[in-house]
């Protein structure tokens, strides 16, 4: 049996600057107190001491050029020298005008924070490969997202063993079986419990008939077979409401603390992140913090339609978690508002119960009438309904994803 926690042998400090990498390329301001804000600080106090040394040297070296100048100028005079020949001592050289140049050039430089101390705070972890410093701004690479993950994973498991829930790696899987979304038609001898009322009405229907006209041939049953892996979905709400009280921050570990979970400890699952607005996109979790789609509407079916369309031919579980702090209001490239968006996301959900793909609605607003519409959602599937804070959304996904794991695997 491995350690509950696979992944606690990564540095606090590498991981809060890894965060605040993230949050640089999600467009978000740092806390002053931040670990990338304190690195940078140290940065600019580096800077500046360097600026300051060198000042003084260069000074030094140009007082001395005077000094040797007045000695000379001195010379002339007691030699007798006249009084256009001792001023001509007295121009600065060519070698004195460059001091005075870099002295000038070092005072204008800025004495507070400048673009230069960041880049220099960043290229500990571009060296590392962690960050991709060839563009322009702050782009996690797949190596420092996934190492992320890792962070965040090692406090959510932390915090799960505390309540005697943790990662094991299950290596007797057994022998029962899990009933698997594909359907076949009907054969005598098969239990009749595992006759799916709804496609076998499908199936009527297609061959024109209806309830009253059934024949055996229009029943389907659930294929039996034993399958413990788990497709799970993200839906991750990138509307511009989930920019505020760390929200999308939280989605983005969330993500990537999963990823790494089942990377580490249950390679048979897929992952699947979707974030959506007005358009949906899927993407690898470690792309989820720089990737951008329109803001100004919400098309919540659009993403459940996408995962559905993935999946829903895969053997074993199927389950997605809608992520949101929003309402539908948009379908399809057109704005519809809430009442239309709403039947067309109920009635993409009843496909979802049809396919049997579990879906999960984690509300992050405390609004009452939002709340009802999550709830509402989760009770045409059959799903659970989350209230979570930014705070304990990792904890809350991952735990329930390893009670999903749990209950398959002991089937």
């Amino acid at each position: 049996m491995q350690s509950p926690n696979p992944c606690s042998d990564i540095a606090d400090n590498t991981l809060d600057l890894l965060r605040d990498a993230a949050k640089m390329q999600m467009g978000k301001g740092l806390d002053q107190d931040s670990e990338m804000m304190e690195k940078v600080k140290k940065k600019t106090e580096e800077r500046l001491k360097a600026q300051q040394q060198k000042r003084e040297q260069l000074k030094e070296q140009l007082e001395q050029l005077k000094a040797k100048m007045m000695m000379k100028a001195v010379e002339k005079l007691l030699e007798g020298a006249s009084e256009e020949e001792v001023l001509s001592e007295l121009e600065l050289t060519g070698e004195m005008e460059g001091l005075e140049e870099q002295i000038e050039q070092l005072d204008s430089e800025p004495h507070a924070i400048s673009e230069e101390d960041f880049d220099e705070a960043l290229k500990d972890l571009e060296k590392k490969g962690l960050l991709d410093g060839r563009g322009k701004g702050v782009i996690l690479t797949s190596k420092g997202a996934q190492l992320l993950g890792r962070g965040f994973l090692s406090r959510i498991l932390m915090n799960l063993a505390r309540k005697g829930l943790g990662a094991h790696r299950v290596e007797d899987i057994g022998h029962g079986p899990w009933l698997a979304a594909t359907y076949r038609p009907y054969e005598p001898g098969d239990p009749y419990d595992r006759i799916n009322v709804e496609r076998s009405l499908m199936a009527a229907i297609e061959r024109g008939g209806g309830f009253s006209e059934m024949k055996t041939s229009d029943f389907r049953i659930h294929e039996s077979r034993h399958a413990t892996e788990v497709h799970f979905g993200v839906l991750v709400d990138q509307s511009a409401s989930m920019k505020k009280k760390g929200k999308m921050e939280a989605a983005v570990e969330t993500a990537l603390a999963l990823s790494e979970l089942m990377r580490l400890e249950f390679p048979e699952d897929r992952l699947r992140v979707y974030a959506f607005s007005e358009e949906t996109k899927m993407v690898e979790p470690y792309e989820l913090p720089g990737v951008v789609v329109p803001q100004q509407f919400t098309d919540i079916r659009r993403p459940l339609r996408a995962f559905r369309l993935a999946v829903a031919m895969e053997p074993g579980n199927k389950q997605a978690h809608l992520i949101t702090d929003s309402a539908p209001n948009f379908i399809d490239g057109e704005f519809v508002g809430f009442k239309k968006a709403m039947e067309a996301v109920i009635e993409e959900v009843r496909l979802y119960r049809l396919h049997d793909i579990l879906l999960n609605v984690v509300m992050l607003d405390d609004d009452p009438e939002l709340r009802e519409m999550a709830k509402r959602i989760a009770q045409v599937n059959n799903g659970r309904v989350f209230f979570a804070d930014p705070q304990n959304l990792g904890e809350a996904l991952v735990e329930d994803y390893l009670w999903s794991k749990k209950e398959i695997l002991s089937l």
